[in-house]
């Protein structure tokens, strides 16, 4: 099996644990951040763990991240005006959470509880930060307000690879996570030059290798490439 394979294996462990048919039955089922799936993949392959705990961590993670990305979803509109779609989305969230906590129980991993734990509190203060006192303390248009951005993105997984202790692979993270935000040609027109700028510098430190990589990136071949080209991993499992 290989890898695009074994994380689809993973994806489908994880859905099935997240499937609720009423909730179903009126919202949209969660996409996963693809970037994301990656790099907790990454990370956990590097512990070697036994296929069913390398599951439970997998599907934790990824959970706890889904949870979080469906509160966000709240701010869409088509979801906003609709008060039981709104109601949905929120349980849905809170249930993902309810799913990840339970998983991370059986694990027994009492660090990572913790760590995971602290980044879900500290994303959601930094996300209430940016959305009501963003205008007080700097503009969208500043490389500090595209930092605040970087930090909500990763601060999930870099707790886990603190837990993990993997730290090396942390400014790995932050920059990937950055680059895949704005990988798109449209959400590069929006940025600042000075946000553009400290892009393109993420960009050459991924290409250059200038922040040490996630041994899977050795191992197959995934090399970090221009991502105004809308493609940041070349090779395959």
């Amino acid at each position: 099996m290989n890898t695009m394979e074994q994380i689809q294996r993973l994806k489908q462990h994880t859905l099935l644990l997240m499937q609720h048919s009423y909730v179903e039955r009126y919202i949209q089922p969660p996409v996963f951040n693809e970037f994301k799936v990656f790099i907790t993949y990454c990370l956990l392959r590097e512990l070697e763990l036994d296929e069913a705990v390398e599951a439970e961590y997998f599907s934790s993670i990824t959970l706890i991240q889904s949870a979080l990305d469906r509160h966000d979803d709240i701010l869409e509109e088509q979801i906003n005006k609709n008060k039981k779609n709104r109601q949905l989305v929120v349980l849905s969230g809170d249930y993902f959470s309810s799913l990840y906590y339970l998983l991370l129980s059986h694990c027994e991993n009492l660090d990572l509880i913790s760590k995971l734990s602290s980044a879900v509190q500290e994303i959601n203060e930094l996300k209430a930060d940016l959305h009501i006192h963003s205008k007080d303390k700097f503009s969208t248009t500043s490389v500090e307000y595209l930092k605040a951005i970087q930090k909500i993105d990763s601060l999930l997984l870099t707790k886990a690879a603190e837990s993990f202790g993997l730290y090396t692979y942390i400014p790995f993270i932050e920059r990937y996570l950055t680059v895949s935000r704005y990988h798109s040609l449209d959400k590069r027109r929006r940025l600042s030059e000075e946000q553009l700028n400290f892009l393109e510098t993420c960009e050459a430190e991924l290409k250059n290798k200038e922040v040490e990589m996630p041994l899977l990136f050795h191992r197959e071949g995934y090399n970090m490439v221009d991502a105004s080209k809308n493609d940041l991993m070349l090779g395959e499992g």
